[in-house]
């Protein structure tokens, strides 16, 4: 069965009114950027989607993170020395870090940082990353002196620096000013290229440049390296239709957009805008609640996995631009060794065999979908698909926020949900596995699958943990907890007045060595 390519090339043709927002700067100072919706929170690490890491990376900064070759390299931090038996991490401190609030940047500014990020009034979303919830607990954290920041682990923590280097659960570094006197987060005070100025909810939210910035030599590098900025300001737009966005930017009136139509690049492109397309791990996927009467029985959700034709649902929305994959493990990384082979191939007719051993009545099963045009895309196919195999599937769209707080409290049945790109396949399996009574969002509550998770937390050697990733990798394929769609790279187009963006594997858009030219 052939599913068509969809076609939303846009119409120049209709007002822009919603761009007339008053103080919305037109000149070269301003570099204007279109985002789906408004971020979940300006507090770093807590309520975060993928749009709070877009915006608070050029606010804020932790003490190391990814470089373009994904290794972790220092940021905040000068450098790190670690004991042999990878209890005891020792940061010492750049010098001449200054807060936007012109605050110097100390040691003892770290320990309240993380005493904050641990205290479950914060409620930091990776705090089980570093409390001993999942993974080595993190026992102490103090000031050695003023520029040393000594860290202590109830157990080995070799992978201590790559958590803290993941945008998902880096422990951000803010200013004490961050929050009011009883402790209630106020605005994001960081050491960042940028400094937060205002947000209007459903609108925009304006970073503004911050002149005393201490960047580090050399040239930009993933999420560390130079971060001198280079626009003065920065307005981040809320522009939730597809089409807006794409006669926003083609009109004058947008620089930047990102989450590309593939059927649009070529029209784009034509019109001398720069389309940047970046192969990243970020990963569609159907979230499967094995928790849910319909699909508690495994073989249902085998049947599932056996009815999707990943290649053709990846050719049907935007020919090569996905890449279908339904493990945690992306191809041309070093952890992939063929994992697809582990999952449930396409086969209708044993997809009906399996369905109808789990006693499956054709009762309807509810697609969860956020209204936004290339997940409902995803969401339409699949259920085509599904019924290919006689299981029926309805949607279920909803706005994305109503979708995010489902995702958090475990309330769907199927739901299409995009995870944001994980440079080290250790957050994904930490992300997915776990008790469903305790924290909602896992997807695979299981004993062997955390046996594997605290056996792979304890190791450094690549080849040792890749050996324990396949193991897992294998299993989640037998079981089904959730299923991959395919892997989603980064489209960005850009104004012909910016210069100097490039895309890069995290994912994750860097603004501040972006230039804009008059127009």
């Amino acid at each position: 069965m052939k599913y068509p390519a969809f076609s939303f090339v846009a119409s120049l043709a209709g007002g822009l009114s919603i761009f007339s927002a008053p103080g919305l700067a037109q000149d070269a100072g301003t570099l204007r950027v279109a985002i789906h919706a408004d971020i979940g929170s300006t507090n770093p690490g807590v309520n975060r989607d993928a749009n709070s890491d877009i915006v608070l990376l050029h606010v804020v900064e932790g003490l190391v993170g990814f470089a373009d070759d994904l290794t972790v390299k220092p940021m905040l931090a000068e450098g790190w020395t670690v004991s042999d038996d990878s209890k005891i991490y020792e940061f010492r401190l750049r010098d001449g870090v200054t807060f936007h609030d012109g605050k110097t940047l100390t040691a003892q500014d770290v320990v309240w940082n993380f005493e904050r990020y641990l205290d479950p009034a914060t409620a930091f979303q990776c705090a089980a990353r570093y409390n001993g919830g999942i993974g080595p607990k993190l026992e102490k954290v103090e000031a050695a002196d003023d520029t040393l920041v000594r860290f202590t682990f109830a157990e080995p923590a070799p992978n201590f620096p790559i958590t803290m280097a993941t945008v998902q659960c880096t422990p951000w570094i803010l200013s004490p000013s961050s929050v009011d006197a009883g402790g209630t987060f106020v605005k994001p005070v960081g050491t960042g290229p940028y400094r937060f100025d205002r947000m209007e909810s459903g609108r925009y939210l304006d970073l503004s440049k911050f002149d005393e910035y201490a960047a580090l030599p050399g040239k930009p590098d993933g999420n560390v390296g130079n971060k001198a900025p280079s626009v003065e300001h920065i307005r981040f737009m809320t522009v939730p239709d597809p089409s807006t966005r794409s006669n926003g930017l083609q009109s004058g009136e947008i620089d930047v957009i990102d989450e590309v139509e593939p059927t649009l690049v070529e029209t784009l492109r034509a019109r001398n805008i720069t389309v940047d397309i970046q192969p990243t791990p970020a990963w569609m996927t159907l979230l499967i609640q094995t928790e849910a009467p319909a699909l508690e029985d495994v073989r249902m959700r085998q049947a599932i996995a056996h009815a999707i034709d990943l290649t053709q649902l990846s050719e049907a929305l935007g020919g090569d631009f996905y890449r279908p994959n339904p493990s945690v493990l992306a191809e041309g990384t070093y952890y992939y060794d063929n994992s697809a082979a582990a999952w449930p191939s396409y086969d209708v007719e044993k997809a009906k065999a399996l369905a109808a051993e789990a006693g499956y009545d054709g009762k309807p099963i509810a697609i969860l979908v956020a209204n936004r045009q290339n997940r409902v895309q995803v969401a339409t196919i699949v259920q085509a698909m599904l019924a290919s195999a006689g299981i029926n599937a309805k949607l279920d769209v909803r706005d994305w926020a109503t979708q995010l707080e489902d995702y958090r409290a475990g309330k769907y049945e199927l739901s299409i949900f995009a995870y944001s790109a994980r440079l080290d396949p250790l957050l994904s399996f930490q992300s997915l596995i776990g008790d469903k009574s305790a924290e909602p969002t896992r997807m695979w509550d299981d004993d062997k699958a955390e046996e594997l998770l605290e056996k792979v937390v304890g190791l450094r050697e690549p080849a040792d943990r890749k050996t324990v990733f396949t193991e897992l990798n294998e299993e989640m394929g037998q079981q089904v907890p959730i299923l991959g769609l395919f892997n989603l790279p980064s489209v960005t187009a850009l104004a012909p007045s910016v210069k100097g963006y490039s895309g890069w594997l995290g994912g994750s858009h860097r603004f501040w060595a972006v230039t804009k030219n008059a127009e």
